[in-house]
């Protein structure tokens, strides 16, 4: 009696160990590394939208609009001794006419960041792994003043330019409004492509009205194509 006692108190037991051990099992973690993707020939077209004001010139509020078409190069090894690749940038007025090189960049995606180099400028895009709980500095690695980066909105849906994608990941660095100025910068990712829409303001307002542009850069790009050359 004793012996079938003693097996009846042990098989609850080792259920009991059993399930502490399932709950103890460490879950994945999803990095979102897809949504900064690094593939030689992998190319973005955007619809840019840059508009410049000033209200002591003529045309007062002056815009222009063009393409960029950013390409993927060849690997190499960069000076902090990590893969990184070129990205050429090329600029037309218009679907209509052949593309123009106007810049090289360069971008590398380590375990932990996104970055990318523009004329000896290096900035943190994302950080990794993408959550609602994470900020950075996009401008810890240069000289830049500081900016809290933050993951608006991770994983959802979102449509421009005639194109739905199923899922999207926001970050912000500015958003700032005050009696004179008015900041904003972000860019929203998808996965398999990259950034698909990002928009900067820099401008100076008058009594907090964001309408009333008295100077300043506005710069929007609004993907247009993509794929791989």
């Amino acid at each position: 009696m004793n012996t079938i006692l003693k097996y009846l108190i042990f098989i609850p037991v080792i259920l009991i160990g059993l399930s502490a051990c399932k709950k103890d099992e460490p879950k994945s973690i999803v990095y979102g590394y897809e949504y900064f993707p690094i593939e030689t020939g992998k190319f973005v077209v955007y619809d840019v939208v840059d508009i410049f004001h000033d209200i002591v010139l003529e045309p007062a509020h002056d815009t222009s609009r063009y393409q960029i078409k950013e390409v993927i190069g060849e690997e190499f090894i960069d000076g902090e001794g990590e893969q990184a690749f070129k990205l050429r940038r090329f600029k037309r007025l218009n679907d209509t006419l052949s593309w123009s090189i106007k810049d090289v960049w360069t971008i590398k995606r380590t375990g932990t960041t996104a970055e990318v180099v523009d004329e000896n400028n290096r900035k943190i895009e994302m950080i990794f792994a993408i959550a609602y709980n994470r900020s950075w500095n996009d401008n810890a690695l240069n000289d830049g003043s500081e900016h809290e980066c933050f993951y608006d909105k991770i994983y959802e849906p979102f449509s421009i330019n005639d194109i739905a994608f199923d899922s999207s990941v926001t970050a912000v660095c500015e958003n700032f409004t005050s009696f004179v100025d008015h900041r904003v910068k972000k860019a929203v990712y998808a996965p398999g492509i990259g950034k698909i829409y990002s928009v900067f303001k820099d401008l100076q307002i008058d009594e907090f009205d964001t309408t009333n542009i008295q100077k300043g850069p506005e710069l929007f790009y609004t993907v247009a194509d993509f794929g791989i050359e």
